[in-house]
């Protein structure tokens, strides 16, 4: 089924590669937010595309520079699909961000661009801190931290992935649930 062309089979495995592990990379993220029919759909083409490629690989098991374009078509495909995952983005994170002293400044920063957030005062090693809490669209985390790095850039950041969130504000940036 490979063209005769020797750089055009290599061309097909390489992209047929790139292309199968790319989607299951984005799968997985799909998968590990529950969206089911989602990475059902995706997993049936990515599994098609490569029971095609390994079968035409092994179809040519003589020919170790097939093997090569397989296994460079693997690790392409690995770096691709993570470069797809930061540009779509997909899902939400968990923003929480604490401030010594400029945590109201902080969550109105983030209230004026529409993007919900929760302040508590808190207990650090060096006295009392604002705690804020929030939950964004992974599309906008860049944005979040621009706004409280302004503000505060002694402030100390963590980010965590959010699987699910129920109720709240997410505000025009994302889904209310």
């Amino acid at each position: 089924m490979l063209p005769d062309n020797f750089y055009l089979a290599f061309a097909l495995i390489f992209i047929l590669r790139v292309c199968d592990v790319s989607m299951g990379t984005i799968r997985t993220i799909y998968t590990l937010q529950g969206r089911k029919y989602l990475s059902t759909g995706i997993s049936f083409i990515e599994v098609t595309i490569f029971i095609f490629a390994i079968s035409q690989v092994i179809g040519n098991i003589d020919n170790p520079i097939l093997m090569l374009a397989y296994s460079g078509g693997f690790a392409a495909g690995t770096f691709i699909g993570m470069l797809l995952e930061e540009k779509f983005a997909i899902g939400y994170a968990q923003l929480r961000i604490i401030s010594r002293d400029k945590g109201k400044e902080i969550a109105r920063g983030l209230w004026a661009r529409d993007f919900g957030a929760t302040m508590l005062r808190g207990h650090g090693k060096e006295g009392e801190v604002d705690m804020l809490f929030s939950i964004v669209p992974r599309k906008n985390l860049k944005e979040c931290l621009n706004i409280a790095s302004i503000i505060d850039d002694q402030s100390f950041v963590s980010i965590a992935d959010s699987r699910y969130f129920y109720r709240g504000h997410i505000g025009q940036h994302g889904k209310k649930k």
